[in-house]
């Protein structure tokens, strides 16, 4: 049973306690559903690459360039955007210590996945520099994986297409 407790002009703080425990309680309930959702939307894309149904490719470019495809493509045939979730994860995680890379002329893609309706979290592709792969985990690279511009390609429907193609050409 509550203790009435009086302070100062004389309100009563018996009813604290409760409401203390009951605030207490509801966020207990609202941590928890709110740790599964984080759970969920923390999912990575390599944990749900078999799931995956839709690709959203987006280039990002601090450099004048000139590219054969526009610089937003969106995959929607689940097959194709599948391909590109397993080449992603099938890369090499990058090597420590130090390397040395290309200029980094500041191309990247944004690929954001969605499965079953949820959106997956952001990859970053760099397309020149080191060609780091970051959103995956471990930090991933595509310098020593020349198939995985392909793939990419493929399910942009961008035919044929390379490395080169995806890192455009920088005009002088």
């Amino acid at each position: 049973m509550a203790t009435l407790r009086r302070v100062g002009s004389g309100h009563a703080l018996g009813w604290l306690p409760a409401v203390v425990a009951l605030a207490c309680a509801a966020l207990a309930g609202c941590g928890q559903a709110a740790a599964s959702h984080t759970a969920a939307a923390g999912t990575t894309v390599c944990a749900d690459a078999a799931h995956v149904d839709r690709l959203a490719i987006s280039r990002t470019s601090t450099n004048p360039g000139h590219f054969t495809f526009p610089a937003r493509v969106t995959v929607s045939a689940p097959r194709q955007a599948r391909a590109v979730a397993h080449a992603l994860c099938a890369l090499p995680t990058m090597p420590s210590g130090t390397i040395s890379c290309p200029a980094d002329l500041g191309i990247s893609y944004g690929l954001r996945f969605a499965a079953g309706g949820h959106r997956l979290p952001p990859v970053t592709v760099q397309a020149t520099g080191c060609q780091r792969v970051s959103g995956l985990g471990r930090t991933r690279w595509t310098a020593r994986s020349p198939a995985f511009w392909g793939v990419l390609g493929a399910a942009a429907g961008i035919h044929p297409a390379s490395y080169q193609t995806f890192r455009g050409t920088i005009a002088s």
